[in-house]
């Protein structure tokens, strides 16, 4: 017969317990706010998108496509790991740390506003694109006004108080949208454009201040925090620099190889599908990475803790992505006019790639919090390389509809080297990544099939008569 177990010792299994429940309960409590807040802001991001796609021409679209892929560039490549200092480094939220945090980065702003003006003409003549040499110097002050942004969201995150965080960016982000739409239906022209870009960037940089105490900012230069940041951060450079020719190779190469309209109609299927993957790395940057830093747990103990968890999250997600993939080009057709039908099938097969974005943006955020920034170096360097090798010449032979395959394959190629990378550390999930990459494919089909059977779609055939119609 067992013997009952002391009350003293029972209590103490309840305590445990309740701590574990609250534990779990708390991160899903927090990521089901960080998961809604950014839904709410993607709709309000695209439904910007489609209204703006009515009002303006193709042409301008791929005009500022160009811009924000150069504008986002200069940035990325200038990326010496601000925020992820603060996140990581154990003196985050000392005010000495942060302010030299705050003061490299407005330093670095006044930088790339002088690098901007003096490429502006080079990068002009580089795209044939006269327009550009009056474009270029106007945007450029943007370095300088986001450059004074707070690293209040930064603090946030690190204090895992991401909910301030989502409703901040939710707030401001309606604001955005607000602007750029009245500008757009006064001024049908790329200036809406250009000077919704700066307005709003104006805005999230004042309302930054706001969100902490603005008192404790100030201009501070502390050697030893300088150091870390800098050493923290000559991987987040070698990363970003890959992140961002892995993620805007395309823009900038089809800004040459196809027309500017196509372009246009191009970057709507890109703002979509690139919405899901966002809401992954932003629950992994949020949650995930500053969990990871803040945890004593790591190896097989790590994966044992996350792995029940990860398994649901992950099956929720094919499901979820499925469904989108089924109905994506009907959607477009329905929302947008026939300028831009083309990009039905573009998000069709985007949406594809987005699901090995995902595991490795899961990935990525268990590296940085394991303290391995250079796995996302070297899986990125991974897909570029691809990308590099691949995109010209099926571009060139078959057509941009051959061509957006490529990306699929870069993204399965990027997750592929961040799971041998994680092997090493202990906190590989292969069995539970290829089950849920099953369950997601069959999905997919069964749900596409299923949408034609009720007269929605016209099924799977119907994506192969859509790649076979040229857009070149």
């Amino acid at each position: 017969m067992n013997e009952p177990i002391p009350a003293l010792q029972r209590a103490s299994m309840w305590r445990a317990a309740s701590v574990f429940v609250k534990a779990r309960l708390g991160l899903f409590g927090t990521a089901g706010w960080v998961t809604v807040a950014f839904m709410l802001q993607q709709v309000v991001r695209l439904g910007s998108s489609i209204i703006l796609a009515w009002l303006l021409a193709p042409a301008l679209l791929g005009t500022m496509l160009l811009i924000n892929t150069l504008r986002t560039g200069v940035e990325l490549l200038t990326d010496v790991g601000v925020g992820q200092s603060i996140v990581n480094n154990p003196r985050g939220n000392d005010p000495s740390f942060y302010n030299t945090a705050w003061t490299i980065q407005i330093i670095r702003g006044v930088i790339l506003t002088i690098v901007a003006l003096a490429l502006s003409v080079p990068v002009a003549k580089m795209y044939d694109n006269t327009a550009l040499i009056y474009l270029l110097p106007f945007v450029a002050p943007i370095f300088i006004i986001a450059g004074f942004m707070s690293p209040s969201r930064f603090l946030l995150q690190k204090r895992m108080e991401v909910g301030k965080v989502a409703t901040f960016d939710l707030v401001l982000g309606v604001v955005a949208a607000v602007v750029q739409i009245a500008l757009a239906a006064y001024s049908p022209t790329i200036w809406a454009l250009i000077w919704g870009l700066l307005i709003t960037t104006a805005i999230w940089s004042a309302a930054s201040f706001y969100i902490i105490d603005w008192r404790d900012h100030r201009l501070h230069w502390d050697m030893d925090a300088a150091k870390s940041i800098l050493h923290f951060g000559k991987w987040i450079f070698l990363s970003t620099l890959i992140y961002f020719l892995a993620m805007n190779f395309d823009r900038l190469y089809f800004a040459d190889a196809i027309p500017i309209a196509l372009l246009g109609v191009y970057g709507i299927a890109r703002t979509f599908s690139e919405t899901v993957m966002q809401l992954f790395q932003r629950i992994s940057n949020l949650l995930i990475f500053p969990k990871i830093s803040a945890s004593l747990l790591r190896g097989a103990d790590l994966r044992r803790s996350m792995g029940p968890m990860r398994m649901v999250m992950l099956l929720g997600i094919a499901a979820g992505l499925a469904v989108g993939i089924s109905f994506a080009d009907e959607f477009i057709f329905l929302v947008y006019d026939d300028r831009y039908r083309a990009a039905g099938f573009f998000l069709t097969v985007l949406l594809f790639g987005t699901w090995f974005a995902i595991l490795a943006a899961i990935s990525d955020a268990m590296m940085m919090g394991v303290g391995k920034p250079s796995g996302v170096a070297i899986s990125n360097g991974a897909k570029l390389a691809v990308i590099v090798a691949l995109l010209p010449f099926l571009l060139a032979t078959f057509g941009i509809n051959a061509a957006l395959a490529v990306f699929v394959f870069a993204e399965m190629v990027r997750y592929a080297a961040l799971m041998w990378l994680k092997r090493k550390q202990g906190i590989g999930f292969a069995r539970q990544d290829v089950i849920a990459t099953v369950v997601f494919i069959i999905l997919a089909f069964a749900f596409r099939e299923l949408t034609m059977l009720v007269g929605l779609t016209g099924g799977v055939s119907e994506w192969i008569t859509q790649a076979s119609m040229p857009h070149v």
